[in-house]
């Protein structure tokens, strides 16, 4: 997401003090969420690409707030099977085609109150496409059609971006 300001709002509005970014890039949308958090906050990001997680390192590394990001790098569906929750906020901005089961591993680690973010989502407002010309958007439909019948959850697309999906536990306000 290269618009941190709708990241930083959410961490705010939410007071939320551990974090969980899968798809780390470049390290703007971590450090963002860190600037907000308390001194004694945290953000676990998952980056997959080495390079990626150095360059995220060396922009961590100019900023006090930096000191409050780790960074661990691998295939973040093997990643995330040695993080243990709760996590206030969880935020999703990596590659589609895993959506879905990203999207069941965040809701075991989703603390009562936290909010998911799935970034790059405004495809489930499409109409149907044939996955074998676009699998990415293929799978966000599929994640579409997985949210709108689950009961456990609320789930509202918001027009930030490229479409940032809100989901909240039932019971929850939409963000």
């Amino acid at each position: 997401m290269k618009d941190p300001a709708f990241l930083k709002a959410m961490v705010q509005k939410i007071r939320a003090r551990r974090v969980l970014e899968i798809g780390t890039g470049d390290g703007t949308s971590a450090l963002a969420m860190a600037e907000m958090l308390p001194d004694d906050g945290t953000v676990l990001t998952c980056e997959i690409n080495a390079g990626f997680a150095m360059l995220a390192r060396k922009r961590l590394g100019r900023s006090p707030h930096g000191r409050k990001v780790e960074v661990l790098v691998g295939p973040a569906l093997e990643t995330l099977r040695n993080v243990t929750g709760p996590f206030d906020l969880i935020f999703i901005d990596a590659d589609t085609r895993n959506y879905v089961r990203y999207y069941h591993r965040a809701l075991e680690l989703l603390a009562p109150n936290g909010i998911l973010l799935m970034d790059n989502t405004q495809g489930m407002a499409l109409g149907p496409v044939d996955p074998g010309q676009d699998p990415a958007i293929a799978a966000i439909q599929e994640l579409a059609r997985l949210t709108e019948s689950d009961p456990r959850i609320s789930a509202e697309l918001m027009r930030v971006r490229d479409g940032v999906l809100v989901v909240n536990r039932m019971g929850e306000a939409a963000g």
